[in-house]
């Protein structure tokens, strides 16, 4: 609990605390603290107790009512000061109207003990809870955009091995016309010579028997 204890004097006297009696080294040190602030002089101050991991704080209002509390270290100074300022214009008057003094203390202590109470920290908490999601998001997208970056080079690679595959294809086409083109030439002059043979042998070579 960061505010452990609280109070509200009139000067040096002791007007009311919360809870009472059950912080007596920290009421006490809390007392001496604020018997050293001048009576009519407007303060706002902390005392850090590093060894005791507590921190002490006051406003003194000028008019001799002071309003002290007691933290934990690590808890935040605009917390402290708005507990102090919330009570402070609520106990200011004569010491007779102070009857509910430990109550207001207590209420007081409960709210900004409430982290939910503090409007900051709750934004802070809900831009936190967005950042998170927008991070999320961006995981998310990042890891799309490399399985597109994936799926991209695939197709890449097909299309180059379709590429390749038709230059072959069209190559290889090409080869087996030259070679049917030269099979035919080859048949075509064989039977040239066949035919020629055939005369030749039929008809002698000054063609006599053919006339």
């Amino acid at each position: 609990m960061p505010i452990k204890y609280s109070c509200i004097n009139d000067g040096s006297t002791l007007l009311a605390e919360y809870p009472p009696q059950e912080q007596p080294k920290l009421a006490d040190t809390l007392q001496k603290v604020i018997a050293t602030v001048p009576p009519k002089e407007y303060r706002r101050k902390t005392i850090e107790d590093k060894e005791g991991g507590v921190n002490y704080h006051y406003i003194a209002n000028g008019e001799g009512r002071i309003v002290g509390c007691v933290t934990s270290s690590d808890v935040r100074m605009r917390t402290v000061f708005a507990f102090l300022e919330a009570v402070e214009p609520l106990v200011r008057g004569p010491a007779t109207d102070l009857r509910n003094g430990k109550k207001l203390l207590q209420q007081k202590m409960e709210f900004y003990n409430n982290p939910q109470n503090d409007k900051i920290t709750a934004l802070n908490d809900d831009i936190n809870q967005v950042v998170d999601v927008m991070m999320d998001n961006m995981d998310k997208v990042l890891t799309r955009g490399d399985r597109l970056d994936s799926l991209h080079a695939k197709s890449v690679t097909l299309a180059d091995q379709a590429h390749a595959f038709q230059t072959t294809s069209t190559q290889l086409k090409r080869n087996m016309c030259m070679r049917n083109v030269k099979m035919f030439i080859m048949i075509g002059g064989a039977v040239a010579v066949l035919i020629l043979i055939i005369v030749l042998i039929a008809c002698k070579p000054n063609f006599s028997s053919c006339k």
